[in-house]
């Protein structure tokens, strides 16, 4: 896939994700959800991460 529409699909997903960690915290689902999305977000952080450095 092109990198521009990788990004799209990620906004996306980071998005949906958004939400569902905002549900966890106000409470409307288990609080289990927004601690799965926090340890999602910062792999995804650190893959992204490393990805651009190894492309430079």
């Amino acid at each position: 896939m092109e990198k521009k529409q990788v990004y799209r699909v990620l906004l996306v997903l980071v998005i949906i994700l958004a939400i569902a960690y905002t549900l966890g915290v106000v409470g409307i689902l288990p609080f289990e959800v927004s601690e799965a999305v926090t340890g999602f977000m910062v792999v995804l952080f650190f893959v992204l991460k490393f990805k651009e450095r190894t492309r430079k």
